[in-house]
């Protein structure tokens, strides 16, 4: 896998699932990958370091959702990379009309995720 050259954010309320991707995507991408556990502090990072390429966010989360995340990214950053992700396929085309960018069904290997990265590299 090339260099993405990228910033990546992890958001996702499963603490495995979090770690695993950011260890995962900073090894297979060479990118730097930031990790959170909720699209509040998602979105507050966002605010303060505004240095986010693509932010790979999962759906259903308590406080903030996937959604509510990806609507007030859209509005104030129109052009960041949103991928959306879900264990419930239903939830791609709402993500779809609500702006993402790419949508991905959970459980998914990181082969997956890494080529549909690939295809947002800067």
């Amino acid at each position: 896998m090339k260099n993405l050259h990228s910033t990546i954010m992890v958001v996702d309320d499963d603490v495995q699932f979090r770690s695993m991707a950011e260890i995962l995507l900073t090894h297979q991408t060479s990118s730097n990958v930031h990790a959170f556990a909720d699209g509040k502090t998602a979105l507050s990072y966002l605010e303060m370091k505004n240095n986010v390429d693509i932010i790979l966010s999962d759906i259903n989360m308590p406080e903030m959702n996937g959604l509510e995340l990806l609507t007030a990214i859209k509005k104030k950053y129109p052009n960041k990379t949103c991928i959306m992700m879900s264990g419930d396929p239903n939830n791609e085309k709402v993500a779809r009309a609500m702006g993402a960018d790419a949508y991905i069904n959970k459980p998914f290997h990181i082969q997956e995720i890494t080529k549909l990265l690939q295809t947002f590299a800067r």
